[in-house]
């Protein structure tokens, strides 16, 4: 029994010192390359952190081996409005020579009254 609970508390002990070390080589690693498009929105949108909004980010990839297009929608709800619910930016990003181009930023928006309080659309809410 003690020398399954000191092989237990060994594995443990290693398996944490393993992960520390990983996170010190991930920080030390700086990302030389062009902004990714993650990268682009936060800079494109920098108060999204700080605001008190409920916020859904979601970022999609053509394929999973060397993307060509990514796509990334950012919803922001709970808002400080009360015609509208919810806002949602489409953010279409194609990879140009050797870098993320940002091809189209669309901006839709949920109702918080009328019809079609369910879907976005274009329109400004009434």
């Amino acid at each position: 029994m003690m020398i399954r609970l000191f092989s237990i508390s060994a594995l443990c002990l290693a398996v944490l010192s393993g992960c520390a070390t990983t996170e010190k080589l991930a920080s030390k690693v700086s990302f030389s390359g062009p902004d990714t498009p993650m990268q682009q929105v936060l800079k494109a949108q920098p108060d999204l952190v700080k605001n008190q909004n409920s916020l859904s980010i979601r970022q999609v990839f053509d394929r999973v081996e060397s993307p060509t297009a990514a796509q990334i929608a950012v919803i922001e709800s709970n808002l400080m409005d009360d015609s509208v619910s919810a806002i949602r930016t489409d953010y279409i990003f194609k990879w140009v020579e050797d870098d993320w181009k940002l091809q189209e930023r669309k901006t839709s928006y949920q109702c918080a009254r009328g019809k079609n309080k369910r879907s976005f659309q274009t329109a400004v809410c009434p």
